[in-house]
């Protein structure tokens, strides 16, 4: 019977369903969408799994909880089997006391990979802090029978299990294998050696290791003969001074010394110390210092008494009448009222070997009584000293130092001078230029004053609030061209804040040192212009720059700092903050990027610049590149830290997200407020 409106149809005699007539696409494409959908959910899962490690790391377990949530939801919506999830998830819910649910987690790692270090280690543990030792000793002796001895955490799990085994009998001894003793195979000369590589306060935590190391280090005068405090700064800060967002982004551990540790510091060297150090935070008393005293006379190098150490100026008094010998080379008193004159005429006749001396901010300190104390001790009116760094920071003697170095070669040996201004109070005490200006065009013939300066900084120096404040005449940005300060031979220079410095002064001043310097930080200039910059560079193909900072010159163009970048191959540390940098830069930074024989750029600072989006993350790209070709190839490591790109008007939301995914691996910093 037909209905109508209806075909009939027709059945296959075979019992089979006849094929359809509808051209099919190649099986091909399918496999192709099920793999990129396949290498997606994997991506995804490791994004996933990497943040709440990195989240795990810092200790903030209950945002990495989520991130591996999301993580194992993708892998079993896609059928990926994966332990380390559940054993990174185990770890973070056994942080959070969630015992039960980490007791779970741990036994399907187990399930998935029977090999799973963790996995058995956390369900061993887990049951012995529940009482449930026998149990506990059953599952690590299982997983040791499963896993390899030559496993990586292997071990650890047979220190696990010898722990369990002395906690059900307090009788029972570890075997000799697993002990956790470095030093028990070890001479102890060598295990000496060790120790004398480590900070004040490893050695205070070594002490309470065991009574055997706490003799071996107490016993060893050398340990504690050249004590030290590590400070884990960033050294961002110390490459670009005048980048001040990564004081924010790193602040400095304020760290305090005990005075128990300094006065165990001075019993326990026995008269052996090769640095008497009074570091920050020390709040040094008569005590202290009579431990010290009772010591023999020590043959130290070096004593050094930082800005922030509180000791009174009675106790300075008596370390420098008791530790002043001809063995110290280093003396650094930054700050200190009671360094004057008569301490500089001590320092000068006790100490000839001197290479270092720190008196910034020593007002105290005049230079006609400082070039009289060297003098005095010099056998011959040309000869010069040894000192070979100085440090005057913060000191209203600086002009007559650089005019008198015209006329006496006392210090002409230096190869590091700091003579930064920043506490404008300090310098108001001196009166002004007028006269030694005088004096100096009256000098016949002036010397180069320091003609084997490598590093000079002059931070603050042509700075017009200075200028107006310091002195009573604008000579102060006529002074270091006149002085001829800047050599041939410098190699690193800083003049922090150059806004009073004149185009005839800065081009004189920068000509002779320009083509040979690594380090150059030239902020606020406001006469450096396009020009002046190619007459710098001449005619050299490549300039030695490591590290660059020009923020705030608004005077150069994308142009002409594009050429600057591409002459500096060795670049690490750029920043052209508050510039008109635009993409030519950027092509510039990924032409060095490709090319593995340059050192890679950390550092990259472009705030309140012309960069634009498509810019910014063809650049990241260049990065992620350079990270994965250099570390298959294993030559060296490198990452980008830290890239600013606040403020840029051309980079919008969806570059920065781009950037922050393409950098994510790398654990780059990247600091972006998008403009309104």
């Amino acid at each position: 019977m037909f209905v109508a409106g209806k075909k009939r149809k027709t059945p296959n005699p075979h019992g089979q369903t006849a094929p359809s007539t509808r051209p099919r696409l190649s099986g091909a494409s399918s496999y192709t969408t099920a793999g990129s959908a396949e290498t997606a959910a994997k991506a995804q899962i490791d994004k996933w799994y990497k943040l709440g490690v990195e989240n795990t790391r810092e200790r903030q377990y209950h945002v990495a909880l989520d991130y591996y949530n999301r993580a194992i939801a993708i892998a079993l919506n896609e059928s990926v089997r994966n332990a380390r999830l559940y054993e990174a998830r185990a770890k973070v819910l056994q942080k959070l006391g969630d015992l039960k649910r980490a007791m779970s987690d741990a036994k399907e790692a187990i399930v998935i990979d029977g090999s799973s270090i963790a996995g058995f280690l956390c369900v061993s543990s887990i049951l012995a802090v529940t009482g449930k030792l026998a149990d506990a000793l059953e599952v690590i002796n299982r997983g040791l029978r499963t896993i390899d001895s030559q496993t990586a955490g292997y071990a650890q799990m047979v220190i696990h299990r010898e722990s369990i085994k002395q906690q059900l009998d307090p009788s029972y001894v570890p075997a000799a294998n697993v002990q956790s003793d470095p030093f028990q195979y070890l001479p102890d000369d060598l295990a000496v050696l060790i120790l004398k590589q480590l900070d004040v306060r490893m050695l205070a935590i070594c002490r309470g290791v065991s009574r055997r190391w706490m003799v071996l280090i107490d016993s060893a005068p050398v340990i504690w003969s050249n004590p030290y405090i590590v400070d884990s700064t960033e050294d961002l800060l110390s490459q670009l001074p005048a980048y001040t967002k990564p004081r924010k982004l790193f602040p400095r551990q304020k760290f305090h010394v005990p005075e128990q540790i300094l006065r165990r510091i001075f019993t326990h060297s026995r008269g052996s110390l090769t640095r008497m150090h009074f570091p920050g935070g020390v709040a040094a008393t008569s005590a202290t210092i009579d431990a010290l005293l009772s010591c023999r006379r020590p043959c130290s190098s070096c004593i050094s008494i930082d800005k922030a150490a509180v000791i009174s100026d009675k106790l300075i008094n008596r370390i420098l009448n008791w530790g002043l010998t001809s063995h110290i080379t280093e003396i650094r008193l930054p700050y200190r009222s009671s360094i004057g004159d008569e301490a500089i005429h001590v320092i000068a006749g006790e100490v000839p070997g001197l290479r270092v001396l720190d008196i910034s901010g020593c007002t105290n300190v005049h230079m006609k009584q400082f070039f009289k104390a060297w003098n005095s001790v010099l056998t011959e009116a040309h000869e010069a000293t040894r000192l070979e760094a100085l440090y005057m920071n913060d000191h209203p003697g600086i002009p007559e130092l650089l005019v008198y170095s015209t006329k006496y070669r006392h210090f002409s040996n230096l190869k590091l001078l700091h003579i930064a201004i920043r506490d404008q109070h300090v310098l108001s005490l001196y009166n002004g230029l007028g006269s030694l200006m005088n004096y100096l065009q009256r000098i016949p013939n002036p010397q180069v004053p320091f003609p084997r300066l490598i590093d000079l900084n002059i931070d603050g120096v042509w700075d017009t609030a200075v200028a107006s404040q310091r002195f009573e005449s604008m000579h102060n940005a006529l002074l270091i061209c006149r002085c001829r300060l800047l050599c041939s031979g410098l190699r690193r220079l800083s003049a922090i804040g150059s806004t009073a410095v004149n185009a005839i002064s800065l081009h004189e001043s920068l000509l002779t040192c320009f083509p040979a310097l690594r380090q150059l930080h030239l902020t606020r200039a406001m006469h450096l212009d396009n020009n002046m910059l190619v007459s710098l560079m001449g005619t050299h193909q490549l300039l030695p720059l490591v590290s660059l900072d020009l923020s705030g010159c608004v005077a150069l163009d994308g142009q002409a700092l594009a050429m600057l970048v591409s002459r500096c191959t060795d670049l690490v540390y750029v920043n052209l903050s508050q510039t008109e940098a635009n993409n030519a830069v950027i092509a510039e930074f990924i032409r060095m990027l490709n090319t593995d024989q340059s050192p890679g750029l950390e550092v990259v600072a472009l705030d309140t610049t012309d960069i634009t989006g498509a810019a910014i993350r063809d650049f990241a790209s260049a990065c992620a590149k350079r990270y994965c070709r250099i570390r298959n190839s294993a030559n060296r490591a490198w990452r980008l830290r830290l890239l600013d790109i606040d403020n840029c008007s051309g980079i919008g939301s969806d570059a920065v997200s781009i950037v922050r995914d393409l950098l994510s691996f790398m654990q780059t910093r990247v600091l972006s407020a998008v403009p309104m």
